[in-house]
């Protein structure tokens, strides 16, 4: 039985157009030709695109079917399980979907007339924050705003609109009013990320997004203004106990390494997160950079930095804004106590 392109097409349910197309790729060619030209199909040429059909409906490219059609001993494994990893993926694209619809929903039903400007502006938010963080991190963040009767939007919008002032007022960042706002904004992403890892990628996402400064209104002016009043705040808790000569360094110090301080929070908080022991080589690498960081800070003085942990004892609003957690805290003050005991005696003398 031979059969024409059309009656083939006809009883395949594919259009001519893909059958020339399967004949110019050498997918399906015909193995006869009549005498005027035609294309005829013979039964081995409809099993073969039976074949055909039946992988393509695994979601396989062309090129990939002709790969296992045309091969004598086909890895059908690999395939597979390929196939599987390709539908997981799609699984979990469409449940990231169905969780940004549900939240859209909320939102849209919280209020009532919703404009199209905020509704844009929400499903970008949604879409830059899927660019940095995980379904995991995302889930996480949204209950710590459950849990804080509110999300970062409604709890930050607030304090964003006064810095604005403040910044329009040109009021120094060492004043009352901007150290008041810095501390509620501490205090607040402090409730809303206290994971320093989570608080790290939040400033990365605002650093390399205009289009989230825009949408937050936080921009970098905003982002500097409110690290040096909250610098002001540790200036005035630490006046309390140390003296002018001793607080000469901290300033400038702080101001230049306020991203490396959270950084290095970060990535400490991964390796305890990750049952890093303390010892482990990279763990103390980046203690190695947090005690530098330390001496720079406090003029490399030993008895003056004695102060200062002394200080951090009494005083938890020192470690509120970077992702500073008391485990964290007590990690890293194991790993320290180890780093010194480790340190030459030279270098301890020289302290």
């Amino acid at each position: 039985m031979l059969l024409k392109i059309g009656e083939l097409a006809s009883r395949t349910g594919l259009t001519i157009r893909t059958l020339h197309h399967y004949d110019k790729i050498g997918l399906l060619k015909p193995s006869v030709r009549s005498d005027a030209g035609y294309r005829l199909y013979d039964s081995a040429d409809v099993k073969r695109l039976h074949g055909i059909q039946a992988l393509r409906r695994l979601d396989l490219s062309l090129a990939e079917v002709a790969g296992l059609v045309n091969a004598e001993n086909a890895d059908l494994q690999s395939i597979i399980e390929q196939q599987i990893s390709s539908l997981n993926q799609q699984i979990s694209q469409s449940m990231a979907l169905r969780e940004r619809l549900q939240e859209l929903s909320g939102l849209l039903k919280t209020n009532h007339e919703p404009s199209l400007e905020y509704w844009l502006s929400t499903l970008e938010m949604m879409s830059l924050f899927g660019k940095y963080f995980s379904q995991e991190e995302i889930a996480s963040m949204r209950e710590h705003s459950s849990q804080n009767k509110g999300g970062i939007d409604s709890k930050m919008q607030p304090l964003i609109k006064k810095t604005r002032i403040l910044l329009d007022q040109k009021v120094p960042h060492d004043d009352p009013q901007a150290k008041q706002v810095a501390k509620s904004w501490v205090h607040t992403m402090s409730e809303l990320m206290p994971d320093a890892r989570l608080l790290t990628k939040f400033s990365l996402m605002h650093k390399q997004e205009p289009s989230l400064q825009s949408l937050s209104g936080v921009d970098d002016e905003m982002i500097d203004y409110i690290t040096r009043a909250s610098i002001e705040l540790r200036y005035d808790i630490y006046c309390k106990y140390l003296s002018k000569e001793e607080l000469q360094y901290f300033r400038p110090s702080f101001a230049k390494n306020a991203e490396t301080w959270s950084k290095i929070f970060a990535e400490l908080q991964q390796k305890m997160v990750s049952n890093f022991p303390v010892d482990h080589p990279e763990t103390q690498a980046l203690l190695l950079q947090w005690r530098v960081l330390f001496m720079e800070a406090w003029g490399n003085q030993p008895a003056t930095m004695l102060k200062v942990r002394a200080i951090h004892e009494k005083e938890p609003d020192l470690a509120k804004g970077g992702g500073m957690t008391p485990s964290l805290m007590m990690y890293a003050r194991q790993g320290l106590a180890l780093l010194e005991q480790n340190a030459p005696v030279g270098a301890k003398k020289k302290e």
